[in-house]
C-alpha cells in the first residue's frame, strides 16, 4: 500500500517521526526551532496586527520546512553516495541555498514588520 493511501492519522504519525529524527539528528533544525521561538516572541511584544502575524508565521513555517527539505536531501546524499563527489555537493550547496533564501525573506518580512511599527 502505498503512503498516500494511508489514513490521515497515520501519514501524521510518519510526519511527527520526521520531526523527532530532525530535532535529535539536525543542530541547524534545533536552531531553527529556537530562532522562531525568539521571533514569535518578539513579534508578541511588537503586538502587530493579524496580517503581520499571518506573514511571519508562514515565513517561519516556510524556513522550517525548507530545513526539513534540506535536511532530508543531505540524509539521502551521504546514503545513496558517502563518498564525495561534485554532483552530490551541488546538490547539497542547492539545498543549502534555498534554506539560505527562505532565511532571507523571512529576515526582510521581520524588518518590514518592525519597521511598518516603528518607522
Amino acid at each position: 500500500m502505498s503512503l498516500k493511501n494511508e489514513a490521515l492519522l497515520k501519514r501524521a504519525g510518519y510526519a511527527m517521526a520526521g520531526l523527532r529524527t530532525a530535532w535529535r539528528s539536525e543542530k541547524a533544525f534545533r536552531q531553527q526551532m529556537l530562532s522562531s521561538i525568539a521571533i514569535l516572541a518578539l513579534t508578541a511584544a511588537v503586538g502587530p496586527g493579524a496580517v503581520w502575524w499571518a506573514l511571519i508565521v508562514m515565513a517561519l513555517c516556510g524556513a522550517a520546512a525548507t530545513e526539513l527539505m534540506n535536511a532530508g536531501l543531505e540524509s539521502l546524499c551521504d546514503r545513496v553516495h558517502p563518498e564525495f563527489h561534485p554532483m552530490i555537493g551541488a546538490a547539497k550547496d542547492l539545498a543549502s541555498a534555498a534554506v539560505f533564501t527562505m532565511n532571507t525573506g523571512l529576515t526582510v518580512v521581520l524588518l518590514l514588520m518592525l519597521g511598518s511599527r516603528f518607522l
